[in-house]
């Protein structure tokens, strides 16, 4: 499942690559420097990479995610774009085998910090194709607890909390890009693949439970910008 999952990973940024290289080779002329500020919204679509993961049997977690946005095109096609986002995570559970009736959910409020390479065709006078890949970065602020009075309170890490509220992985997507006078407005989607663990993975540690625990979350988002002059500054 693992290899599975770094194949496809590495083909993404294979392709990713060889739209880099075909752009560089054919940049427009009438390039102008862009800066833009704006806010974003939408819902996350969330759950957990567990491993082992025959322990825990997961429905997707929707909820929602919002926060600002910043985007600064400095080359033709190329720019960075950076956001503070709120972001709600977690996973929702059930047993199929013994009761699918309980159900056991963790929701978990972070704070989140992508730095995305910003790569952009256009297509048209008004819209642009857009791609996303770069780090993010996440801390968490809360946890909630949701679950059946008859749960299974001898699974330890039901009522264990977050012990690792440091976060980050890698975030990659894509979209479409409208713009107009009253400025830009981007619809994308986007899939974050969780790098470190909520829980310790250390066999020594007495709370050991899993061996990994990630974040997975998908996004989809709207996103308006607005545009700053910066010929007062360039």
């Amino acid at each position: 499942m693992l290899q599975g999952k770094q194949n496809k990973f590495n083909f993404f940024l294979i392709s990713i690559l060889g739209l880099i290289i075909s752009q560089l080779a054919s940049a427009q002329e009438n390039f102008r420097k862009e800066f833009n500020l704006g806010v974003n919204g939408g819902v996350s679509i969330s759950s957990m990479s567990f491993s082992p993961n025959s322990k825990v049997r997961q429905n997707n977690l929707s909820q929602a995610t919002g926060g600002l946005s910043f985007r600064y095109v400095s080359e033709n096609n190329f720019g960075l774009q950076s956001e503070i986002n709120y972001s709600q995570r977690g996973w929702k559970e059930f047993d199929a085998e013994k009761d699918p009736s309980v159900h056991y959910t963790r929701a978990l409020d972070y704070i989140e910090l992508p730095v995305l390479t910003h790569i952009f065709f256009d297509v048209g006078k008004h819209f642009r194709v857009v791609f996303n890949l770069g780090p993010q970065l996440g801390f968490l602020l809360n946890e909630r607890i949701t679950e059946d009075s008859n749960i299974d309170t001898s699974i330890t890490y039901y009522t264990q909390k977050v012990q690792r509220r440091f976060d980050w992985g890698l975030c990659f997507g894509g979209g479409i890009e409208l713009r107009t006078d009253k400025g830009n407005f981007i619809l994308d989607g986007r899939y974050y693949y969780g790098l470190s663990d909520v829980f310790t993975n250390s066999k020594v540690d007495t709370t050991y439970y899993f061996a990994a625990s990630s974040n997975q979350v998908i996004c989809i988002k709207l996103t308006y910008l607005f545009s700053i002059s910066l010929s007062m500054y360039l």
